[in-house]
C-alpha cells in the first residue's frame, strides 16, 4: 500500500510549540493535583484519572529520552489502525504500579520541565526518533501538546471542571499531525474508495490528499479535487481524536465542505482511525 501526503504551510514554529507545551503542562499538573481520587472514571473510557496520569507522565518521560538520543520505541505506532498503539499503551499501564495522582503530577512537572530545558535553542527541523519513527523535533512536541490538551480535557470532564483548548494550540497540533495522516488510514473503509480532498485548517495548515482504493497519495498543488473542507482547528482536533461527533460542528459551520462531491466531507472520518 502506497501512503503519502501532500503538504503546504505545515511547519511547526518551535518557539510557539515550546511555549504552548509549557503553559498547558502547568495547567494539566494543577488539574491533576485537584483530583480527590485516582479512581474517578473518564467518561466514555475504560481508564480512570490515575491511568491517564500514568499515561501522560510516562509519555513525557519517554519524550525526554528521545530528545536525549534514545531510539528504542516506548510505544508501537507501526500499525495504529491495527491496534499496535492501544495494545502497547495498555501494556505500559500495567507495568507501572504508581497511581497516586499528586506523585504522578510531580513526575509530569519534572519531566515537562526537563523536556523544555533540553529543547531550548534547538532547531525544530532537527530529526529525532519518536517511538521508532523519525520525526522533526517540533512535530514531536506538537504531538506531545495534543496529549496534554486532549487528556486534560478528559480529566476535566471527569472532574466537572472547565478546560480550554485554544485555537492557536490546536493549529500547532494539526500542523504536526496532519502530515502523518497515512498512519491513520483505515484499510477496511478505504478499500474501493476514490476521493481527493483539500483540507484547510482555518488560520493554519493546509493538506491535499487523495484516497485511491486504500492508498493515500500526493496531489499536486492547483489540481482539482473532489471535496474542499474548511475546518475550525479546535473542532477538527476533537473530531479527529474521537472526542466529539462531527455533526454539531457541521451544523454550526465549524466544519464546512464544498466542491463537486461535497458529501465526501462527512465521510472523511470513516476513512481514518482515531489515534
Amino acid at each position: 500500500m502506497l501512503l503519502a501526503v501532500g503538504v503546504s504551510e505545515t511547519a511547526v514554529e518551535m518557539s510557539a510549540v515550546r511555549s504552548a507545551l509549557g503553559r498547558v503542562a502547568t495547567e494539566l499538573c494543577a488539574l491533576l493535583e485537584s483530583a480527590s481520587s485516582p479512581g474517578v472514571t473518564i467518561p466514555h473510557s475504560e481508564w480512570n484519572i490515575g491511568d491517564v496520569a500514568v499515561h501522560i507522565a510516562l509519555g513525557t518521560e519517554s519524550y525526554v529520552d528521545y530528545v536525549s538520543g534514545r531510539t528504542e520505541p516506548f510505544l508501537d505506532v507501526s500499525d495504529i489502525a491495527g491496534g499496535t498503539l492501544a495494545r502497547t499503551s495498555a501494556t505500559r499501564l500495567c507495568e507501572e504500579p504508581e497511581r497516586d495522582v499528586p506523585t504522578l503530577a510531580r513526575r509530569l512537572r519534572t519531566a515537562s520541565t526537563i523536556l523544555l530545558e533540553q529543547t531550548a535553542g534547538r532547531s525544530g527541523d532537527e530529526m529525532v526518533v519518536w517511538h521508532g519513527q523519525p520525526v522533526a523535533l517540533a512535530d514531536m512536541l506538537g504531538i506531545g501538546l495534543a496529549e496534554y490538551l486532549l487528556h486534560g480535557r478528559d480529566i476535566a470532564r471527569a472532574l466537572s471542571r472547565p478546560w480550554r483548548i485554544r485555537p492557536a494550540d490546536a493549529r500547532l497540533v494539526l500542523a504536526a499531525e496532519l502530515p502523518m495522516l497515512h498512519r491513520l488510514v483505515n484499510p477496511v473503509t478505504t478499500a474501493g474508495v476514490h476521493a481527493s480532498y483539500d483540507l484547510r485548517v482555518r488560520g493554519g495548515t493546509r493538506v491535499s490528499v487523495t484516497i485511491d482504493d486504500g492508498a493515500l497519495a500526493v496531489r499536486g498543488d492547483g489540481e482539482s479535487v473532489d471535496c474542499h473542507v474548511s475546518a475550525d482547528p479546535v473542532a477538527l482536533l476533537l473530531v479527529a481524536y474521537g472526542r466529539r461527533s462531527q455533526w454539531v460542528p457541521i451544523l454550526t459551520g465549524r466544519l464546512v465542505a464544498w466542491g463537486r462531491k461535497p458529501w465526501l466531507g462527512v465521510r472523511l472520518v470513516r476513512y481514518l482511525v482515531a489515534p
